[in-house]
């Protein structure tokens, strides 16, 4: 009797001993770690897009007006003030705001006040012109001419000055700014851009 039970408990341990291997881990089907993930990171010079653009004064701006008859579409400069005049309107303050916030709050101005049942604003900052400010050796306004770049943008305004930071020169577009390493650029000219009508250029000042 007892050795039959001694047979029995063997086999019962061999059981439990067997459904417990580990059985060999196929890695390729593991999800890779952090480490090892390639990922493709935008360099400064790509053009990395981190801040809205609020328009300020001097901005030139093309404001389209849909719904209506009266007027349809507008160019004009933004006021040392920081404001605009359209027709039936007070002058509005438009240094601060972005564009889609500015079309808002003419379209608020007009339908609120009465003036317009219906109306759709369009504000662009376009011009056939570019600008260049900051740490240049001549900033200003310079007409556009097709096919114009970023470095030869800055080469029109006379180079840099010795304080600037050029790897942190920015182009605001249509309410966007963008940021570019000119030395990157420098390096590589096939990553140069295209300027375009109403593009202000900037190029800051180094912090030493």
């Amino acid at each position: 009797m007892m050795r039959k039970f001694a047979v029995l408990a063997g086999l019962l341990v061999c059981f439990v001993m067997v459904g417990c291997v580990v059985q060999p881990v196929d890695s390729s089907n593991m999800p890779k770690s952090d480490s090892a993930i390639s990922t493709n990171t935008l360099s400064v010079a790509d053009g990395q897009e981190f801040e809205v653009y609020t328009l300020k004064p001097l901005d030139p701006i093309y404001i389209r007006f849909s719904g209506i008859m009266e007027q349809q579409q507008l160019e004009l400069v933004i006021d040392e003030n920081g404001e605009i005049s359209l027709l039936h309107l007070a002058p509005i303050q438009a240094a601060g705001l972005t564009t889609s916030e500015l079309e808002h709050k003419i379209e608020k101005l007009y339908v609120d006040g009465g003036i317009y049942k219906n109306v759709s604003i369009n504000v662009t900052m376009t011009a056939k012109v570019f600008y260049v400010q900051g740490e240049v050796n001549q900033p200003g306004q310079f007409p556009l001419s097709s096919g114009t770049t970023l470095l030869q943008a800055i080469a029109g305004a006379r180079g840099y000055t010795p304080f600037a930071w050029t790897t942190k020169v920015t182009v605001s577009r249509h309410g966007k700014i963008y940021r570019f390493n000119m030395k990157e650029l420098e390096k590589d000219p096939s990553q140069d851009v295209k300027i375009e009508a109403g593009d202000v250029i900037k190029v800051p000042q180094k912090p030493w």
